[in-house]
């Protein structure tokens, strides 16, 4: 059950009080005080919702109380009440205690008691405006507290990245130059039967590599580290140079690449950042698809925007795979390995750094493509350039 207001009245004239008591007392609480010393006591020891007072007090008026009343609690309503035509007294209270109204002694009781309901309606939206207000506001401090567990947990990550990819460069190297000799002395030895091995040592190491390069990329992108190095590029000459990286894992797997390539393709990009967001996303495509299957590469140009499309033959993507496709560390039980690695998270970071965006999703015949989208931006001429 809500509780009932409460109404505090300040007059100096006993007859007004009681009259004030009983016409009121069974809607409201109501505290009465013949001074505005006494009115001030009361006003600080409950909880009062309403204060109507008198104007012609004597020690201090009822301008003066109200505007005290509104320094120690702005919230609750005020109404000044007063027998005389006093516009400077009405004014007053309006500008210093910035009452509700003022009502005219002696008042009409119907009329004052719809100031009264008004004024209560009043100070009960303001007290639930608060309370949405306050809420907001706890709620707002809970956001800002997660926002920074959440960038805390994120640097942790690339922090964890950025270890990762230092620890690891020097067996890497190590690795690497070991794997040479290998391959150097199989070569010399036509009967060496370690030929494979080697293959697939150098196989793992330069997929390792490519892991380490990418974790670092990932770390300088979202530390903000990294400036776009934009120039004029070629989206046709960038495309055929990620397939050429690819090519000796395409042989392997006996899958062609076809390509439907628009002729209007260049634009200003960050060649080297692209070129490797297609490069993986065709390693992915050629991973997930079968022996002696195709991978179509198509470019287009429309509305001010260029895309570059790679589409696969393969099983497509689970649901949850693609809700968390482009996300780093987001992984959902598969009960297979679906993981697709960092190079993905990569191409969000850097189509984001473009203006662009990074979709996937399933063909309805099979398949799956990754499309990359990005805003055309002209090739100043030299006739701009002056």
């Amino acid at each position: 059950m809500d509780k009932r207001f409460t109404i505090l009245y300040v007059d100096d004239e006993q007859g007004n009080l009681n009259a004030f008591r009983i016409t009121f007392r069974r809607d409201y609480n109501i505290l009465l005080a013949e001074n505005a010393e006494e009115g001030l006591r009361l006003f600080e020891a409950e909880d009062v919702d309403l204060v109507l007072s008198d104007q012609r007090m004597p020690g201090m008026s009822g301008v003066e109380f109200l505007e005290r009343v509104c320094e120690i609690n702005p919230g609750p309503c005020r109404i000044l009440v007063t027998a005389y035509s006093d516009i400077d007294a009405i004014q007053n209270a309006v500008n210093r205690a910035n009452i509700f109204k003022y009502v005219r002694k002696p008042w009409d009781t119907e009329k004052l008691a719809k100031t009264i309901e008004q004024a209560l309606d009043v100070y009960g939206l303001r007290k639930m405006n608060q309370a949405l207000h306050d809420e907001l506001s706890e709620k707002n401090k809970a956001l800002e507290q997660a926002n920074v567990s959440l960038r805390e947990s994120d640097q942790l990550k690339y922090d964890f990245l950025k270890i990762i990819s230092h620890e690891m460069r020097t067996p890497l190297n190590g690795l690497r130059g070991a794997t040479q000799l290998l391959k150097i002395n199989s070569e010399r030895d036509p009967s060496s039967q370690n030929k494979e091995l080697v293959n697939v040592l150098e196989s793992s190491t330069n997929r390792l590599e490519q892991f380490l390069l990418l974790a670092e990329r990932i770390t300088s992108l979202k530390a903000k580290r990294y400036t776009l190095e934009l120039q004029e590029t070629q989206i046709v000459d960038l495309v055929k140079q990620a397939v050429a990286q690819i090519e000796p894992e395409l042989e392997r797997n006996q899958q062609r690449i076809v390509y439907d390539l628009c002729a209007e393709t260049h634009t200003l990009a960050d060649s080297q950042l692209l070129g490797i967001c297609v490069r993986e996303i065709l390693h992915n495509a050629a991973r997930h698809s079968p022996q002696g299957s195709e991978i179509t590469i198509r470019t287009s140009f429309r509305d001010d925007q260029l895309s570059i499309e790679v589409s696969d033959q393969g099983g497509g993507f689970p649901e949850p795979v693609l809700r968390n496709l482009f996300k780093i560390f987001i992984r959902e039980d598969l009960g297979q390995d679906q993981a697709l690695g960092l190079n993905l998270a990569l191409t969000k970071l850097v189509m984001d750094l473009h203006g662009g965006a990074a979709e996937a999703f399933n063909n309805p015949s099979g398949g799956a493509t990754v499309k990359l989208t990005l805003k055309h931006a002209p090739v100043p001429t030299e006739t701009s350039k002056a």
